[in-house]
Formats: C-alpha cells, sequence, structure tokens
C-alpha cells in the first residue's frame, strides 16, 4: 500500500496536467461511503501538500480541484443514504461491522448539522456521517452547507502537513511555500474568522 501511495504522489508530481483530477479523485474517494473506509487516501493527500509548498503544483489549481472532489464524495454518499436508508445496514463493510455506522450515528444525534463538518477530520466517521446523514433525512439545504463550508477548509489543511514538510527541505521563502500561505489564508484562515465573526453573533442574539 505505501509503495502504491508513493507511486501515486510521484505521477502526480511528473504529470502536473493530471494533478489536479487526480487529486480531486482523491478527495473524493476519502470522502465516499464503503471506499473512504476500505482505502484511505489521507496519506497521499498529505504528501501532495509538499508538491505545492515547493512549488511543484499551483495551489490555485489543486486546492479547488481537491474541495470539489471532497464536496462531492459528502453529496454521493448522502444521496445514498436517503435512497438506500437502514438497507446501508446490509452493505458491506458495515454488514461485517455494524459498530462503524453505530459510532456515526450516535456523532450526528449528538451534533446535528455540525456533525457534517466535524466528522470530515476525523478517520473512519469522514465517510460514515454522510451516509446517515442521508439515512436520517437531514435536508439537502442544511448539509450541503455544511458540507461545502467544511471541505473548503478540510482540504487546505490536510495538505498543511506535507507543506510543511515541503518547506523543511525547501527554502522557506520559495515561491510555492508563499504561494501555499496564501492560498491557506484565503481558504481557511478567512472562513474560520467569518464563521467564529457569525457564531459570536448568533450567540449574542440568543
Amino acid at each position: 500500500m505505501d509503495q502504491w501511495a508513493a507511486q501515486i504522489v510521484d505521477f502526480i508530481a511528473r504529470s502536473q496536467g493530471w494533478a489536479g483530477p487526480l487529486v480531486a479523485l482523491m478527495a473524493f474517494a476519502e470522502s465516499m461511503a464503503v471506499v473512504g473506509v476500505i482505502v484511505p487516501f489521507t496519506a497521499m493527500i498529505v504528501a501532495s501538500g509538499a508538491l505545492l509548498a515547493s512549488g511543484a503544483l499551483d495551489p490555485w489549481i489543486i486546492l479547488p480541484w481537491g474541495i470539489f472532489g471532497a464536496i462531492v464524495g459528502d453529496a454521493v454518499s448522502y444521496w445514498l443514504g436517503r435512497w438506500l436508508g437502514h438497507r446501508v445496514h446490509g452493505i458491506w463493510p458495515f454488514s461485517k461491522d455494524p459498530g462503524l455506522l453505530a459510532r456515526g450515528h450516535r456523532f450526528f444525534v449528538r451534533w446535528g448539522v455540525l456533525s457534517v463538518c466535524f466528522g470530515r477530520f476525523f478517520g473512519p466517521l469522514r465517510a460514515v456521517v454522510p451516509i446517515v446523514a442521508g439515512m436520517m433525512q437531514m435536508p439537502q439545504a442544511r448539509f450541503q452547507f455544511a458540507n461545502v463550508a467544511s471541505a473548503i477548509v478540510w482540504l487546505p489543511a490536510l495538505m498543511l502537513p506535507g507543506a510543511v514538510a515541503g518547506t523543511l527541505l525547501e527554502n522557506i521563502i520559495g515561491s510555492g511555500a508563499q504561494a501555499f500561505v496564501y492560498v491557506f489564508a484565503a481558504f481557511v484562515v478567512f472562513p474560520l474568522l467569518v464563521g467564529l465573526v457569525c457564531w459570536l453573533r448568533s450567540r449574542r442574539r440568543g
């Protein structure tokens, strides 16, 4: 598995024309129910972050592709949950490990719409919470808002460790590192600040 992952990352580095769609595909698979449980693509996405920091890839191209893939992966999982309902319990690997859905259900019941945002950052929950949200008939507008907002933060945050590792091997003031900092600020820091302000205003009104 490690060798396979290394080959994919190497191909991304050498094939810039395919880099965006490949990162989107990895983010889609990582977010997709069943697929994300079986084959975790997290390590490959993190490793791709080093290519952004080194300047081998353009973050203004790669990050939107990856965010798009993550959004579509969660959306497809959600619609599978709505379509299949409780028949999801009979689908492998959930039929083999019912605890996966049980943990996702408990998380969803506790956090509601926020579970879609938080679940994206916690391993197996990332591939389970969206399908549970569909099974529980969460309104689509609420789900898609949480889906898009969390994807905008998750993908750059996932690539950040790889970018940090990459800058340790490259000149920290290189153009690639600078570009990644700008994109990270645009996709992560700014949305987080806006979200914090909105949350504080809602708390004040409440």
